[in-house]
């Protein structure tokens, strides 16, 4: 299901990266806190060919040049569609300079899930999934 990530680093690689989300071991829990996106999606049930505002907050990370976000992934893995996920967007996000909230209008085809990676220059890879229903 993770395998999307390659893209992520646009790299060639054995096997897939390593990732964390909302379910870590309790070692990681604190660092789950900051780490993973936290994800909006309004309206979450969109009709077919409107959009839904996405908001992804990363606020409570730190934003140092040696502790920072510095790359946001999103793809759409569409319900029906047999070459899964499509990429939506690549953000640059440069420590000290941009805040870590960022908002995208997203026109769904389909109803499907919204995967949003989180690059930490310090503790890696970091993901959160959303539900959008597309009606209609």
């Amino acid at each position: 299901m993770l395998n999307y990530l390659y893209a992520v680093n646009r790299l060639h690689m054995s096997r897939p990266l390593p990732t964390y989300g909302p379910e870590v071991p309790p070692e990681l829990q604190d660092k789950a806190r900051t780490h993973v996106p936290k994800v909006d999606v309004q309206p979450d049930k969109v009709r077919k060919g409107e959009s839904a505002l996405v908001k992804i907050d990363l606020s409570a990370h730190p934003d140092r040049q040696d502790h920072a976000i510095t790359l946001i992934e999103l793809y759409y893995e569409e319900e029906g569609r047999n070459l899964n996920p499509v990429h939506v967007a690549h953000i640059v996000l440069e420590p000290e300079v941009v805040e870590r909230v960022v908002e995208l209008r997203l026109r769904p085809r389909a109803s499907g899930w919204l995967h949003v990676v989180a690059y930490c220059n310090q503790h890696g890879l970091w993901h959160a999934v959303k539900r959008i229903e597309v009606e209609g």
